[in-house]
């Protein structure tokens, strides 16, 4: 199980993680679920919530937990994700590394109008969803 992550529920070959409510301090943390099951050799993982530097640590562990039970690699929707800052980028791109070393793939499936901007903005959309 990813490190910082409350196991929801878990069936079927996959999970769904939720961050804590509160950050050790006390702070509220953002709203954050992370969903991950096998589909063939990848691991399709959909992330609804908010990403940023209080979940970033949930969503790189279980990215890479995810990559490592996976042959080929991961599949991301990011379709629900009301707001991703560079911490979140940050994990995409690490995580991205990550596979490519293994010999895998990151593919951003479907991305909100929120993950959309960042990753124009930032030109790392076609680094994120590669052609087939």
């Amino acid at each position: 199980m990813p490190e910082h992550a409350i196991p929801a529920q878990i069936g079927r070959g996959g999970a769904t993680y939720t961050a804590p409510a509160h950050a050790p301090s006390g702070r509220p943390l953002p709203r954050l679920e992370i969903e991950v099951r096998p589909t063939g050799d990848r691991q399709l993982v959909v992330v609804t919530g908010e990403v940023d530097i209080d979940a970033d640590r949930l969503l790189h562990s279980t990215l890479g937990a995810a990559l490592v039970r996976s042959r080929g690699g991961v599949d991301l929707d990011l379709s629900k994700v009301d707001f991703c800052d560079c911490s979140g980028l940050n994990v995409l791109l690490r995580i991205r590394q990550r596979a490519l070393r293994d010999g895998k793939t990151l593919r951003v499936r479907a991305v909100s109008g929120a993950v959309h901007r960042l990753l124009t903005v930032t030109h790392t959309l076609p680094l994120l969803t590669p052609p087939e």
